[in-house]
């Protein structure tokens, strides 16, 4: 068995929060099913993906009609670390902001 460190992203808007670990994509929209939910005018169902992949946390515009923003300019996607905003729709949009920790776990198969 190895330890593994699993990268645990917390995200936050205005009205909700919530802690979600790799493995699968997290989804924020206005959907009532999204796994953060930000509901505003500006926000499509599924407005963005949160993705972990080999290096890390990724944020991609999941074709919405008003885009995400990173320090007032439009993107397709960004690297996630600690600290991060991102506008939805706009430049001064609703802001989602977030945190990445790591918890030691363990990977593997235990012995008999």
């Amino acid at each position: 068995m190895t330890p593994a460190r699993r990268p645990v992203l917390t995200v936050r808007s205005e009205r909700s929060q919530g802690s979600f670990a790799a493995g699968s994509d997290v989804t924020v929209g206005s959907d009532l099913h999204a796994d953060l939910r930000v509901a505003h005018p500006l926000i499509d169902r599924v407005h963005l993906l949160l993705r972990f992949e080999q290096a890390g946390w990724i944020a991609i515009d999941n074709g919405s009609s008003n885009g995400i923003f990173v320090d007032g300019r439009r993107v397709p996607r960004v690297d996630i670390h600690d600290g991060l905003v991102i506008n939805l729709g706009r430049p001064d949009g609703p802001r989602v902001t977030f945190e990445v920790a790591h918890h030691q776990g363990i990977v593997g198969l235990l012995p008999r």
